[in-house]
């Protein structure tokens, strides 16, 4: 979870919407830009106050809403980042990272994926957020359109308008596992549009972007100009099988991942992107001016992530998410809480609480004050039907979610 500007007035966030900033309403503003007043925040910040107010009294509250693993790095990445600070060299690196670290990821795809990938199409960057905002700086001029589904990581918004870019939303919803289709690309496309979004395994909902439909979008957004933009940070935490990365749709694709997810590695902020050779070098200008290299240390523990300790530890991770998922998930089914489109990955399901709730965002707020539960509002991912969902995350221990469901069960039949 990235924190967001919490200067928002309290009838913005119950709206669950910004109202649009005005060059007239700065003179009856502060001194802050129009990106920043219009920035939303992360309504669960307001639920993660809540229940650090409440703990004194009532004890830690249990925790599915941040989309952080639990795990510590593997041991390699741990020693690696140890030998590192012992020798003290930790200098800037190139502004696209290490050579040693991107030949690392050019030989991870192939040892994976079956993928020959160029040096000169791999940036490292700072964390996942970082390569989406050099891209969106490197392909977006101010007014050009970028479409992202709805619901879909809130983040992703704010990077396209930060560089000058419009959103435009496509709602989905379960009946196409939400994710969007060819249609409704091909309805939402405008003359400004310059790029489709879309992420696989997708928070808040886990669901993967299948090899067909992911074919069939590739090919539409080739037909109409623009590029395909896909979000592959969960692609390694998918829970059967090892679906190859989309990057076999062709050479146009760009790719974002990171090592956050899989290596537990979310604090080490460190990133990175595959993308045509032309856009990597502009990519390469932009971080040389922005923020000269990505970090040194980060980068040099990270090579220890491909060592086959760290790939085995990262494999019974991402068997721990599968089993704590299957048990919250069926649990909270027993109680009420719909799964109208099951995750095939990542540690998220987006549950449907319309059967107990009209209201989602105040549900979560009960659910905080009353049981110290806390899961994250429909509203955090959007405008479409945002009332009817709630995201829970199972990156805790068993034992953790077992407690929880247990206060929800109480919470629940109490009315």
């Amino acid at each position: 979870m990235r924190d967001k500007d919490q200067g928002a007035s309290k009838e913005s966030r119950q709206s669950g919407r910004f109202k649009p900033v005005t060059i007239a309403d700065m003179n009856h503003r502060s001194n802050l830009s129009l990106r920043a007043e219009a920035t939303r925040p992360f309504y669960v910040m307001e639920l993660l106050a809540r229940a650090a107010a409440r703990e004194p009294v009532y004890g830690p509250s249990i925790s599915m809403v941040v989309g952080e693993p639990d795990f510590p790095p593997p041991a390699p990445v741990i020693r690696a980042a140890q030998q590192v600070l012992e020798l003290g060299d930790i200098h800037y690196t190139h502004a696209l990272g290490m050579p040693e670290l991107r030949q690392a990821i050019a030989a991870d795809y192939l040892r994976r994926d079956g993928l020959s990938v160029e040096m000169n199409r791999i940036a490292i960057t700072s964390g996942a957020s970082g390569a989406l905002l050099l891209v969106m700086a490197a392909i977006l001029n101010p007014g050009d359109e970028v479409l992202i589904p709805d619901p879909s990581y809130p983040c992703n918004r704010e990077f396209v308008s930060a560089m000058g870019g419009v959103v435009r939303t496509i709602a989905v919803d379960a009946s196409t596992d939400f994710q969007p289709t060819v249609a409704a690309v091909e309805q939402a496309w405008g003359p400004r549009t310059r790029a489709l979004l879309v992420a696989s395994p997708g928070n808040p909902t886990g669901t993967l972007l299948g090899p067909q439909q992911a074919q069939l979008l590739a090919g539409a957004v080739r037909r109409l100009g623009g590029l395909m933009i896909i979000d592959e940070i969960y692609q390694r935490l998918v829970f059967d099988g090892s679906p190859r990365s989309l990057l076999t749709l062709g050479e146009d694709i760009i790719s974002v991942n990171s090592f956050s997810k899989t290596f537990s590695m979310t604090g080490w902020r460190l990133g990175w992107l595959v993308a045509p050779a032309e856009i990597v070098a502009a990519i390469e200008r932009l971080s040389q001016n922005l923020y000269i290299s990505p970090a040194s240390l980060s980068q040099r523990a990270a090579l220890a992530a491909f060592d086959p300790e760290s790939l085995e530890i990262a494999e019974t991770y991402r068997q721990r998410f599968k089993a704590q998922g299957s048990y919250l998930l069926a649990e909270l089914q027993r109680l009420g809480f719909g799964l109208p489109a099951a995750p095939h990955g990542a540690f998220y399901g987006y549950c449907d609480v319309s059967g107990l709730t009209d209201d989602s965002y105040q549900f979560c707020l009960d659910l905080c004050d009353r049981a110290g539960v806390l899961m994250t509002p429909g509203r955090d991912f959007g405008d479409h039907q945002p009332k009817r969902y709630v995201r829970v995350s199972y990156t805790k221990p068993l034992t953790v979610l077992q407690e929880g469901i247990d206060r929800i069960n109480r919470f629940l039949n109490k009315g």
